[in-house]
């Protein structure tokens, strides 16, 4: 934890959603690519299932940075 604390430092809220705005993104991505390559459709499913978190949370931070109020 030490690690991030260093390159949090100056960071205000918006930043810091902003920052988990592009996680959820590289998520997103990468999630999709595991879907090219899933083979078995019990493992598909479950992928779909982390998808659709991801994308709600993904919803759920763009509303919170479209209303924030700076």
């Amino acid at each position: 934890m030490q690690n991030n604390q260093g390159s949090n430092q100056g960071k205000n809220a918006k930043q810091h959603v902003q920052d988990v705005q592009n996680h959820l993104q590289s998520a997103t991505q990468c999630l999709n690519s595991a879907l090219q390559s899933v083979e078995k459709s019990q493992n598909r499913e479950k992928i779909e299932g982390t998808l659709n978190a991801v994308e709600s949370a993904m919803q759920s931070v763009d509303n919170t940075l479209s209303s924030y109020q700076d």
